[in-house]
């Protein structure tokens, strides 16, 4: 704030623009979760009948769909990918949000530090494998977190 010469002026405003890049990282990091609202059974019901109208899928595999079982096929892939689109948990370029993830699972206020988060991390990486298409990104994460975390799953979306 007293710098005098112009070096120290120079220095003082790129420390300046640094800290404020900095913030802005950290906040586009970590602020694009603060608003997610968890969703509910009824969103995912929604959900699961737009995905089902979008992607054409048989009555034999919905019905394995509502007893949470996804084969490894084509549709039951891109069936999840289009699901947890739908919630607002996964992305073709980003992958999964795991801050996302956790506050859906967590109920909205949560501890990113915990073990929970590390899971659901380690599920997301599991989904992030190179080479991959979106549908089988999505598909190998959400097995992951379902063997993980299906108890925790589906008592989060049928308890609200």
């Amino acid at each position: 704030c007293f710098a005098r010469s112009s070096t120290q002026q120079i220095i003082m405003k790129f420390c300046l623009a640094l800290l404020s890049l900095f913030f802005a990282v950290v906040v586009a990091d970590h602020g694009d979760h603060s608003d997610y609202v968890v969703k509910t059974g009824e969103d995912l019901a929604r959900y699961r009948d737009q995905c089902v109208a979008k992607l054409s899928i048989p009555a034999d595999l919905v019905e394995k769909y509502k007893k949470w079982e996804y084969p490894d096929d084509e549709k039951s892939r891109c069936y999840l990918k289009c699901v947890l689109e739908s919630f607002g948990l996964f992305d073709d370029a980003k992958g999964f949000d795991v801050h996302k993830v956790h506050h859906q699972l967590g109920g909205g206020d949560v501890d990113h530090s915990n073990e929970l988060h590390g899971k659901i991390e380690n599920c997301a990486k599991e989904g992030d494998a190179a080479g991959e298409d979106a549908c089988t990104r999505a598909y190998r994460g959400a097995l992951c977190f379902f063997k993980e975390n299906l108890a925790l799953v589906k008592q989060n979306v049928a308890s609200k």
